[in-house]
């Protein structure tokens, strides 16, 4: 099995550095939009399988985007981006001012979070989701070749899972539109690339 993750388009609050989570449905804006198409002409779909799309509006714009709506594009609930409760739409730079120990070194929100987003999704939660999907990907599709579009947590989160037993700070956020690949053989799953970008 091989799993290709491609981080949705950009929007107007990745533009302003604002908290992006499952509570804000923003599609891409005009700039994020002809990068994508950019970036989605060095992108050939056809080798894929099977898609899979988070149903958020800049999830599901970029997967139509990147397969030239040449395939079926099936939306998975798991894919939503994580839930950042009372954080999300905050601007980033206010959090991290108003809750410096909530942050991990790298400026990305800590575990602790949800002590002051008390209904936000934890880690915990979102390992949890993410090991639901890549275990029905692993029973249905073990030797297909599969595009998952979706969200900047949700990708460090799906890799984390695989590879450093849900640690989420192992993993840095991905560029709009850039690509991760699994290679996941006999039960042995492993990094092929990370991050990748398919347009300047």
């Amino acid at each position: 099995m091989e799993i290709v993750f491609l981080r949705h388009g950009q929007t107007d609050l990745n533009k302003t550095n604002k908290i992006q989570g499952a509570l804000f449905d923003h599609d891409l804006d005009e700039q994020g939009r002809e990068y994508a198409e950019k970036a989605a002409a060095n992108f050939d779909p056809s080798g894929f399988d099977v898609v899979f799309s988070s149903p958020m509006k800049r999830a599901l714009t970029t997967a139509k985007i990147f397969t030239r709506n040449r395939k079926d594009i099936i939306l998975d609930d798991r894919l939503i981006e994580f839930n950042f409760g009372e954080w999300d739409g905050q601007y980033l730079s206010d959090m991290r001012k108003q809750y410096p120990d909530a942050f991990d070194p790298w400026g990305k929100a800590a575990a602790n979070y949800v002590q002051y987003a008390p209904s936000g999704e934890t880690f915990t939660e979102l390992d949890r989701r993410c090991g639901s999907f890549l275990a029905d990907l692993q029973k249905q599709y073990p030797e297909q070749k599969i595009l998952v579009v979706c969200h900047g947590t949700l990708i460090r989160m799906m890799l984390a899972h695989y590879f450093a037993e849900g640690d989420i700070n192992s993993f840095e956020t991905m560029d709009n539109c850039a690509l991760a690949k699994i290679s996941y053989r006999q039960g042995i799953p492993r990094i092929n690339y990370y991050n990748r970008l398919l347009a300047l």
